[in-house]
Parts: C-alpha cells; structure tokens; sequence
C-alpha cells in the first residue's frame, strides 16, 4: 500500500532532521500520496488538492535546497536559512497530508454500500434534460447579461472594493461566470448528443462570451486563480460529458505546461487587460531564462505562490496568542452575515493571528491555517476529517446521474480542490457554492419543464393511441 510506505518514508526522514537527504526523502514520500489517487484512474477533489500539495510542500523545499532561496524567510519571517526549522516543518507538513490521504481513504469504505446503491439507481434513473430552444435562448440571454454587468464592474476596476458593498461585490464575478461555464457545458452536452454545424455555431458562440467574459474579469480581481478557475472548470467538465472516465493526466498535464505563464500572469496581475495586451506574453515568458528554466524559476518565492511553504515554515515558529479552533470551522456558514449584523466579524474573514507575517498577504495553507487554529495535533486531525469531507464531496459526485450537472460539479470540486490547499475553509466552501448555487437553481426550472413538456408528450400519445382504438372499433361495427 502506497500510503504504508509514504509513512515509512515519513518516518525514516525523522533521524535526518537538518539535512538535505530528509528533503527528498520526504517530498518521495508526498509524491507516493499523489500516485495513490491516479492510480484510481479518475481525477477527483482529493487527487487534485494532493496535486497541489506536492507542489507546495515538495516542490518549494527541493527549490529551497538546490536554489537557497531563503529571502523570505531571512528577510520577512525572520527565520533564517535553519534546515533544522525548515525540514521540521517539511515533515510536519508531509505527515498532514498523509492525514489528509487517510481520510479520503475512509469516506469510500465507510460509506461503499450507500455510494453502490446511489450509484445502481442512478444507472436506471431517466433520461437528461432536453436541450430545447427555450433553453438555448435562456443560456445564450443570461451570457450577454453577465458580460455586461461584468464590462461595467470591470469599467470601475479595484475600485469597487471601497465601497460599502465592496465585499460582497468582490464575489460577484464568480456566480456570473458560473452563468457562462454553465452556458458551454450544455451546448457542448447539446453537440456531443448529435454533431452538426448548427450546434457547433452554439457551441462556439458561448465559449467565445466565455473568454470575453473571463478576459474583463481581470481587470476587477488581483488573484491569477480567480479568474481562470471557471476556464479549469469548462475543460473539465467539458470532459467528464465526453469521456466516461477522466485521468489525473487531462490536470497534471495542463497545469505543468502553463505553470510558467501561471507564474508571469500573476506577476503582471495589476496591470489592465491593455497594457498586458501590448506585450508578446509567451517572449516575456522565456524570453531571459529559456523554457526549461522558466519551469524551474516556477518554485522560486518571487513573483508567484511558492511563498505558501515559507509561510508554513514561520508558522511552526510563530508566537500564537489565541487560537480559534473549532470556531474556524463554525464560522463558515456566517461569512456572509453582514458586519452591520455582526459587530464583531472578524476583519477579511481571519480568525487566525496572523501576526508572524508583519501585514504581507502571505498564506501557510490549509495545513497552516489548521495549525494556527490549535496546533500540530489539532492540524492533524482537522487534516484528516477534510480528507474524509472532500471524499465524500467526491463519490457523491461521481455516484449521480450522468449529465451535465454531473460534469460541471465534477469540473467544479476538482479545480477547487487545488485551491483549497492555499485558502480558509470559508473560501473554499463559498467558491464551490457561487457555481453550484446557479447550477442547481437552472436545472430545477428546467428539469420541472422538461418533465412537463415529458408528461404532455406521453397524454398526446395516449390520447391519439386511444382515438385510434375508437376510430377501429367504430370502423368494425360499421361493417
């Protein structure tokens, strides 16, 4: 079992402390975790957070002993260039994912029955939504909706942020590109059912409101992820209505190969959509180090997300002077109360004593949140009850009804489970729920409809069958 021999690794690494043999004793050990899920052949929320992971947590600390780039830890943290300090925290961090792994293998044992019983009777269950003219019409008048309001948010830029509503307004973007993905995911289920030239102008036409759409968001977020989840949640669920089974390929894949432009994006974030328009993207890219070391420079601290692991590093060092723990996790379905309500809400939604990064927006990761809120043990266990809770997001998933919510949930869990490595749980759970929110609102009306368009057919057909059967008896009396 692989995640027995992650352990054995875990455990050999623990005499090498300081050393840089632990480094990649452990970053194997995290890599073995990662293996475990594509070896189920199905790209799921679990698979993808441990994706992530293995960057943050094995990647950076490789990058850190060939590279020593300690400028973070040296200049803002405080905390040196001590391997000691640093392969401590590389363990701790490698044993929270194993924790993180053990849950996610808990959820499909404790549950097999349930998940194969949900499973049987949604093989059986009816047919998927007609995709009617009316549904179309709707789709195609929601994208110009949600690009104009986008066009305007994006006229008065950041600034919007100041205003009173400015963090309600600040989430805005994301229900209205569920909107758009939700718009190329039908008709692309709408052209894989039967594959013409009317359906492929459809289909085209909503992917390119998509990429407008997506290109104004820009210019109204300072966060690469933001904008760019609902284009990873397309492609995937684009996927998942194409092929029956999706591998961890079609996301390692993708992401590897853009992880330099990932990098440059976000260096360039505060620039306006015209400006970044004028310079040649991919010759600034490689344009100083070539293309095999842009890949490299990837894990460096400047410029990009690799000051997450850093961050988890000063947080084992860090001086707590309180601790929220269990309350980080109450807190999540009362973020949006409004602080008119609440006089007391925490500021930005930190429940944490982020102090140790002196005002930098700096993140330790989920692993590092967990361990601000109660400590090493309450890390561990918090890790291991997300694994299970992100598990089980995951078969119930996989266990609906094939279709296109099915697809974009899919594409939905996955794209946030690499997220939810770096972020708090209530930003997590409120970007999963601006997508499935608009999702499951849509299909109710139009499922309601389709199966009233299903029962009128049916009582025509009845109707004519039992008109027919008169018109034959009143026929043979005649005669």
């Amino acid at each position: 079992m692989l995640i027995g021999f992650s352990i054995f690794l875990l455990l050999a690494a623990a005499p090498l402390e300081g050393m840089g043999a632990s480094v990649w004793i452990l970053a194997f050990s995290q890599l073995l975790l990662l293996i475990n899920e594509i070896r189920k052949r199905q790209v799921t929320g679990a698979g993808a957070f441990l994706f992530m992971s293995f960057l943050f947590f094995g990647m950076r600390p490789i990058y850190l002993l060939i590279e020593g780039d300690y400028r973070l830890l040296v200049n803002l943290f405080l905390v040196g260039a001590d391997w000691d300090k640093i392969t401590s925290a590389m363990w701790w961090a490698t044993l929270a994912a194993i924790c993180f792994s053990i849950g996610v293998q808990i959820a499909p044992k404790l549950h097999r029955r349930s998940f194969l019983r949900r499973r049987q009777q949604n093989v059986l269950a009816t047919a998927p939504l007609d995709v009617t003219p009316a549904m179309i019409a709707v789709l195609l008048a929601g994208q110009v909706a949600s690009l104009l309001v986008m066009m305007f948010l994006a006229s008065r830029g950041r600034s919007l942020y100041g205003s009173a509503l400015g963090a309600y307004i600040y989430e805005l973007p994301v229900p209205l590109q569920a909107v758009q993905v939700l718009a190329v995911v039908v008709m692309a289920d709408h052209f894989l059912r039967r594959r013409d030239i009317g359906r492929f102008v459809l289909l085209g036409t909503a992917g390119l409101l998509l990429l407008i759409f997506t290109w104004f968001m820009r210019d109204v977020t300072n966060f690469r992820g933001f904008y760019l989840t609902g284009l990873m949640v397309t492609g995937l669920a684009v996927l998942h209505r194409y092929k029956p089974r999706v591998g961890f390929a079609w996301l390692i894949i993708p992401i590897v190969v853009a992880l330099p432009f990932f990098q440059y994006l976000g260096a360039q974030r505060t620039l306006a959509n015209e400006e970044l328009a004028e310079q040649e993207v991919t010759e600034e890219v490689f344009r100083d180090e070539g293309l095999l070391r842009s890949y490299w420079t990837f894990y460096g601290a400047r410029g990009g997300d690799m000051n997450i692991f850093d961050t988890f590093v000063a947080a084992t060092q860090a001086k707590v002077k309180k601790r929220p723990y269990v309350m980080a996790w109450l807190y999540v379905p009362f973020h949006l109360v409004p602080r008119a309500l609440w006089e007391g809400k925490p500021v930005k939604g930190i429940l944490q004593d982020m102090s140790f990064t002196r005002g930098a927006p700096m993140s330790p990761g989920i692993a590092g949140f967990f361990l601000l809120d109660g400590g090493k043990m309450w890390m561990l266990g918090c890790m291991m009850f997300l694994g299970y809770l992100v598990s089980c997001l995951d078969y119930f998933v996989l266990t609906m009804r094939r279709g296109y919510v099915q697809a974009m949930l899919m594409g939905v869990i996955v794209a946030n489970g690499m997220f939810l490595t770096r972020v708090f749980l209530w930003q997590y759970f409120y970007q999963v729920m601006y997508v499935v929110v608009p999702l499951l609102v849509f299909a109710w009306v139009f499922r309601s409809r389709t199966e009233k368009s299903r029962a009128a057919r049916r009582r025509r057909s009845q109707q004519a069958l039992v008109e027919r059967v008169q018109q034959g008896r009143a026929l043979a009396s005649g005669t």
